[in-house]
């Protein structure tokens, strides 16, 4: 009896102390979890739970001088998918592997209910389809080749009020991403200067590239918790908040640039060319207030942002400039005292050898002065006056209007365009050059240089930017005009009295007698200068291809406007610039001139 009971309690001492070791190992691990392993199994569960998502942030707004919305961004979602989880529901093998699994662990009753629940999402995946339109062959195709993938887009763009719908589904491995887009209210009038994004929302054409740094916004990010399906269940915190883009103020006066577009558009139907341009400068501050090139696009229809349509062929395509460089010739030598306005030149009998090449007038114009020579286009009278400079002289007045140099304004794609050495230079090049052969430049260059008609002789630099604006802004604007190597600003280039004096010369040109009397406007004095300028060709010029060109200048008095357009290669028959561009200038410059209120400066003889 003693032995048995000494037998019993040893056998309850060591149930003791098992249980006594028992605990104190659930002890242990308790404090080596809670303790110890803490920080690593947080950092593990957070690695499976918690998630960092990135808020998109909308691009500053673009807006015209007056406050006019250009482009702004808009909300939109797009939907992708994990491909690893979706393509279960199509992987034949996958869904064998763990049908056996399923019928090990799970009662009959789940079983099924687990195999419900798969035909029930390929519904709900078919209904999510037909939502975005898309093709449940392609689309099952691409998952399936990517089914080792976690991220793939299905469709971006997408309007809320469908993803709302989609996100309502909840098909599985499918979310919703929301971003911003860019929407420009006036589509393909200001298709070319403001330019487009694409579809990740940076800019990659006219200003939206030039200023994507001041432009985009800053992405935010938010610490959130998903469940095992991936979707969002807490926000756990800001990490960092989103900053709206920086707003843009451009010297575009919108509805200057409506009719300017409006007009080239009528232009193009009527003469149907390859191409046409124009540009609207301020003509006292240089500012751009209007651009068009056409064919035009709308970059609000990604389906046309392809091709040739979307050259801004104002800073893009180089140009022989013809005739609108006859003025800067004889301001250059009027300014140097090589020749006087009254001094008369003989043109007779309409053309003259150099070199060995022919130089021709449309006619026989005899004796003709500046003005004269300037009125009637004379190829033989601006070659006679050039060559009373040095190749030197003509090169310098080329370089000090701009041609050939950097406007400042990094816009992509813009040609400087290319003036070759006066030492290079040969007699019948300097003649050429005095009618605008033998060099190349941008249409915006040659508006540009003819602001030293303006402003009494003194050259201004163009900007897309109001001057008047944000000041950090402008300080940012005048840190690109100072970089450019070869910009000048308020350059002197010819004197006040000659520049005054050729402005008044290029009067008779809207006039009856002149090259360009379809220019001339009721009420207003109009200053310009015509060019029908021979396209080139390898090794020479085309017989009967053409640049019809037109640079106006309204109101003489007190000017206000400069406008420079070019028609690349008109095909109905009509080709010279008085009977093509002018007409453009006309049409553009009544209804401005009436719309801002400028007074007539017409005296009553010349009405």
């Amino acid at each position: 009896m003693l032995f048995n009971r000494e037998l019993l309690f040893q056998r309850d001492s060591l149930i003791f102390v098992i249980i006594i070791i028992f605990f104190l190992g659930i002890l242990a691990k308790a404090v080596h979890v809670q303790i110890i392993q803490s920080e690593f199994l947080v950092a593990e569960g957070n690695k499976r739970q918690i998630r960092t998502m990135t808020i998109s942030a909308p691009r500053g707004e673009i807006i015209d001088r007056h406050g006019n919305l250009l482009a702004l961004s808009t909300p939109f979602n797009s939907v992708w998918v994990d491909p690893k989880i979706l393509s279960f529901y199509f992987d034949k093998k996958r869904q064998r592997q763990e049908k056996i699994e399923k019928q090990e662990k799970l009662t009959e009753r789940q079983f099924k209910q687990w195999q419900a629940n798969i035909q029930k999402n390929i519904v709900k995946y078919r209904q999510m389809l037909r939502l975005l339109n898309l093709s449940e062959n392609t689309i099952t195709k691409k998952i399936l080749a990517k089914k080792k993938r976690r991220f793939m887009y299905l469709k971006r763009g997408v309007l809320p009020t469908v993803s709302e719908d989609i996100e309502s589904l909840a098909v599985p491995g499918t979310y919703i991403k929301h971003q911003y887009k860019r929407y420009y209210p006036s589509s393909e009038i200001n298709g070319h200067v403001i330019g487009f994004t694409n579809i990740d929302d940076i800019g990659i054409s006219g200003i939206e590239k030039t200023y994507e740094d001041w432009l985009k916004g800053e992405e935010g990010k938010k610490r959130i918790i998903k469940d095992r399906e991936g979707r969002v269940i807490e926000f756990v915190e800001d990490i960092k908040s989103a900053n709206k883009g920086q707003s843009l103020t451009l010297s575009i006066d919108g509805d200057i640039q409506y009719l300017l577009y409006r007009a080239l558009k009528e232009a193009y139907v009527k003469h149907l060319p390859l191409s046409a341009q124009s540009v609207i400068l301020d003509a006292k501050t240089g500012e751009i207030l209007a651009m068009a090139s056409l064919p035009g696009f709308n970059p609000n229809n990604r389906e046309q942002l392809t091709g040739a349509r979307l050259r801004n062929r104002v800073v893009m395509d180089r140009i022989e400039p013809g005739s609108p460089i006859k003025p800067f010739i004889a301001a250059k030598a009027l300014d140097l005292e090589l020749v006087t306005a009254e001094e008369v030149i003989d043109t007779s009998p309409g053309s003259i050898m150099v070199q060995g090449q022919r130089i021709s007038d449309t006619r026989n114009h005899g004796d003709l002065t500046v003005a004269g020579i300037l009125k009637k286009s004379s190829n033989v009278g601006i070659s006679k006056i050039a060559f009373k400079l040095t190749p030197q002289q003509q090169w310098e007045l080329f370089r000090d209007v701009g041609f050939g140099q950097d406007l400042g304004l990094y816009l992509p794609g813009e040609t400087l365009g290319f003036v070759k050495s006066p030492a290079q230079w040969q007699k019948i090049d300097q003649a050429s050059a005095s009618y605008g052969y033998g060099f190349n430049i941008n249409l915006l260059q040659l508006a540009k240089a003819y602001t030293i008609f303006t402003n009494d002789g003194v050259l201004r630099p163009v900007s897309l930017l109001k001057i008047e604006q944000n000041k950090d802004q402008q300080l940012a604007e005048d840190e690109r005009i100072e970089d450019a190597d070869t910009e000048v600003k308020d350059k002197q280039v010819v004197s006040k009295e000659v520049a005054n004096k050729v402005l008044a010369m290029l009067e008779a040109v809207a006039k009856k007698g002149g090259t360009a009397p379809e220019a001339g406007l009721d009420g207003y004095r109009v200053a310009g200068k015509t060019g029908t300028v021979h396209k080139t060709k390898v090794g020479g010029y085309e017989e009967n291809q053409y640049l019809s060109l037109f640079v106006g200048i309204v109101p003489v008095s007190n000017p206000k406007y400069i406008m420079a357009t070019l028609v690349n290669e008109p095909s109905r028959g009509v080709y010279f610039g008085g009977l093509v561009a002018a007409p453009i200038f006309k049409n553009v410059m009544e209804d401005v001139l009436r719309l801002k209120n400028i007074p007539p400066d017409k005296t009553g003889d010349e009405r």
